[in-house]
């Protein structure tokens, strides 16, 4: 069960890395990064329910919050720099 979490996981992430790889501009990488780390938090929560280690949970949560601030400064960043 564990093994087909991650591996649908790890399937899922390869379309944002298609367009982080290859997006045509800012706002594509930037949607594309923010994909890839909302999964990373899922990979990070999938664990912790699997091997009941709660502090997982705990460090899925500050990966998805610092992921979302990130995003967020970076949007702030490219909106500013295209006026």
């Amino acid at each position: 069960m564990k093994a087909a979490v991650l591996t649908a996981l790890a399937l899922s992430a390869v379309p944002p890395l298609v367009r982080l790889w290859a997006g045509p501009t800012v706002w594509d990488r930037l949607t594309a990064a923010s994909s890839l780390n909302v999964r990373i938090a899922l990979a990070l929560a999938a664990e912790a329910a699997f091997a009941g280690q709660g502090i997982l949970l705990d460090v899925a949560l500050a990966y998805a919050v610092l992921g979302f601030v990130g995003t967020v400064l970076v949007a702030r960043f490219a909106e500013r720099g295209q006026r």
